[in-house]
């Protein structure tokens, strides 16, 4: 797990609680995958924050470890800017890559079912443009 992904503390505690699962890094530095620990590399900003998600800035993520796993890499551009609004938590979706992640907790178990996952990825998916 050398792989880092720098995500805000709003994005790691999205994924951890199946919210998303998608996020957005800098161009080319995730690859399908790659496996991480998911950890907040900082707080994120208000203006970063759709406000729904604006009431876990600065919160701790929750107690245990938390694997994500790489399954789709694209770049972030091809997301809609209208149908792709509801898949992510942030108030833009930014000028790199949209990684799709299955989140493990520290028992090995996913966070989400494979039904609610593949149900969400078909949604990010559908909100792609190409």
């Amino acid at each position: 797990m050398a792989v880092t992904a720098p995500l805000t503390d709003v994005e790691a505690r999205a994924l951890i609680a199946g919210e998303t699962v998608l996020a957005f890094v800098a161009r080319h530095s995730l690859s399908e995958g790659d496996e991480f620990a998911i950890a907040a590399g900082r707080t994120a900003r208000d203006d970063e924050i759709k406000p729904a998600y604006r009431r876990w800035i600065g919160s701790p993520l929750p107690d245990g470890e938390w694997t994500a796993v790489v399954e789709a890499v694209h770049p972030a551009a091809l997301l809609d800017p209208v149908s792709g609004a509801s898949r992510h938590v942030t108030t833009h979706a930014g000028d790199g890559d949209l990684v799709v992640l299955r989140v493990y907790d520290e028992t090995g178990a996913p966070v989400l079912s494979d039904a609610a996952f593949e149900a969400r990825v078909r949604s990010v998916e559908g909100a792609l443009t190409r």
